[in-house]
């Protein structure tokens, strides 16, 4: 019988995001409902379970209801604690590189998200502010490029 097995490991962003504010720091870590730290764990442990079996939302956050993942300042940079995360994203005791570069572009994302909607958005109605709200998500991801018809 093949027991899975779990990693504890700190990493840190190899090319990008350096840093990090406390503000955002404090976002991640914040657990409330209005926080950021429930969503940036399921995303966090969907990017470390790729490859997996299994795809249920459900399935994968009870296999790793232990998973943890906590946030800090190092030496003037940012750090990963992870706790419990799936063995497979490791090589060796070594985060496979994808995953970290994943890793951090959802924390990037998640951030960026985050503050463009609570300043793009002030004084729309609520379609438009929708509206915009996609527009300028889609443009950070290089989604949508000028003079070229978009294939979504």
């Amino acid at each position: 019988m093949m027991t899975e097995q779990f990693v504890s490991a700190n990493i840190t962003p190899l090319d990008s995001l350096d840093t990090l504010s406390p503000h955002e720091v404090a976002k991640l870590q914040d657990r409330n409902q209005a926080g950021l730290y429930p969503l940036f764990r399921q995303c966090a442990l969907a990017v470390l379970n790729c490859g997996s079996e299994l795809d249920s939302t459900k399935q994968v956050l009870e296999k790793h209801k232990d998973f943890d993942i906590r946030v800090s300042h190092k030496h003037r940079g940012v750090q990963l604690e992870l706790i419990n995360a799936p063995a497979s994203a490791f090589v060796d005791g070594e985060i496979i590189q994808g995953i970290r570069e994943h890793m951090f572009s959802v924390l990037r994302d998640l951030l960026y998200v985050v503050d463009e909607l609570d300043i793009c958005c002030d004084g729309l109605e609520e379609s438009e502010q929708i509206t915009n709200m996609v527009f300028h998500i889609l443009r950070h991801a290089s989604a949508i490029e000028p003079h070229i018809k978009p294939n979504l």
